[in-house]
């Protein structure tokens, strides 16, 4: 199981791929090759994250019996499961053809979504990853 501390490192990580993309995407001309190996490690470190978070916070904030963090975190699972289907949904609709021909549209869905991972990242730290450190305060001291 992750602690916050191993969580915030991989909200870290995610940040300086999110700023990869972005980079990327202010450039003038498509490239694809650099754009797929970033989405492909985006992909994969968003997926283990969002596994681990999973165990290590939402588990723990659902059984912790705080009405708070329980509506909380339930609120938070529905909308990851949001941003998980809407990042696989960009994935599949920007093919490497569809980049090279459409680097504008491609720029502007990638900022997009970009800004949404970055939102939630903000988000967990301020006001779910409080609760479970609440949470586990809590429970070291009982």
């Amino acid at each position: 199981m992750a602690t916050i501390r191993e969580l915030y490192d991989e909200h870290r990580k995610l940040e300086a791929l999110a700023g990869q993309m972005l980079a990327i995407v202010a450039g003038r001309v498509a490239d694809a090759a650099a754009i797929a190996g970033i989405r492909w490690r985006m992909a994969q470190a968003l997926l283990d994250h969002c596994a681990a978070e999973d165990r290590s916070v939402y588990d723990r904030l659902l059984a912790s019996g705080d009405a708070a963090a329980t509506a909380l975190a339930w609120r938070y699972r529905q909308e990851f499961g949001a941003l998980g289907a809407a990042f696989a949904h960009y994935i599949s609709d920007w093919p490497v053809d569809r980049i090279n021909r459409n680097w504008i549209g491609f720029r502007a869905d990638t900022e997009t979504m970009m800004g949404r991972i970055l939102a939630r990242i903000e988000c967990e730290e301020s006001e779910l990853y409080a609760h479970a450190e609440r949470i586990a305060a809590r429970r070291r001291a009982a």
